[in-house]
């Protein structure tokens, strides 16, 4: 009994060998394997170029002042065979995925390349000064104050308006270094712009400041967002405008960075179009 169910399972395996689709199935997993296996042959493979080495060359050269020995060659080739080795086990163990450093560097890249594209195309004087009329006000050099103050500050006083009204009747004109209450953003400001001004001490404090007179001695008190001020103003000068010729070299960076910029905006956009994002 159990010689003729071996009869018929070894018939049976007979007819699947013998099966044309048997043999097909077979044949396709041959070549799958054999493709798996040359495929990871062949990223075990490290190619290094004429051109690379002489890439290395050169940069070494340009850091030490003087070509590469055989040996220092050598070493360098090695430590290129070592990064890129490392590099492809990383890739293959798929380090970098989920690693935010390693994202906002590959996105800055191909912003980088996106960049650099741009700057290929060629521009002509005539487009720099159009760019510099539509942006006058970037080169224009803005109006200047220099100053003095003694801070008053609430936290510290009862009444300080009080306090700095009395001050201002009987300031020593020696003596203002050290009265009032310590400022951490110090009490001397030189050829600062009203933007500095409005940063440091806020809108309505610039704006005050813009209307005292030069050389009029201790004035106020002012308000700012820290608290009363005095101020003596020590000069103004008046915004410029700025002549072209003067300016063509910032214009000319400014203009390559606007288009950088642009061609950035504009690919993102293209690619953007391209996807759909669904949002929590």
């Amino acid at each position: 009994m159990a010689g003729t169910k071996a009869n018929g399972a070894a018939a049976r395996l007979g007819r699947w060998l013998r099966d044309p689709l048997f043999a097909f199935l077979l044949i396709g997993a041959a070549i799958f394997a054999v493709d798996v296996w040359l495929r990871d042959d062949q990223s075990r493979i490290v190619v290094v170029t004429q051109a690379q080495a002489d890439r290395l060359a050169a940069l070494w050269a340009m850091q030490m002042g003087r070509p590469p020995s055989t040996s220092e060659l050598a070493a360098l080739i090695e430590d290129h065979v070592r990064e890129e080795i490392l590099v492809r086990e990383a890739k293959r163990l798929e380090l970098g995925d989920g690693d935010v450093i390693v994202r906002r560097r590959l996105a800055q890249k191909l912003s980088f390349l996106t960049e650099d594209v741009a700057a290929l195309e060629p521009v002509d004087d005539d487009a720099l000064q159009r760019f510099f009329q539509e942006n006058r006000q970037r080169y224009e050099t803005p109006a200047m104050v220099s100053f003095s103050h003694i801070y008053f500050s609430p936290d510290r006083r009862q009444d300080v308006r009080a306090d700095a009204l009395a001050a201002l009747a009987s300031l020593d004109p020696d003596g203002w270094r050290i009265a009032g209450d310590p400022f951490l953003l110090g009490r001397t400001y030189a050829h600062a712009s009203f933007a500095r001004i409005r940063k440091d001490f806020g809108a309505p404090f610039a704006e005050q400041i813009g209307e005292l007179e030069v050389d009029a001695g201790w004035q106020g008190p002012l308000q700012s967002g820290y608290g009363i001020h005095l101020v003596r103003v020590d000069a103004k000068t008046p915004a410029r405008g700025a002549d072209y010729r003067s300016v063509a070299g910032r214009v000319a960076a400014d203009f390559d960075a606007d288009r950088r910029a642009e061609a950035n905006r504009a690919y993102f956009e293209h690619l953007r179009s391209q996807y759909a994002v669904v949002l929590p």
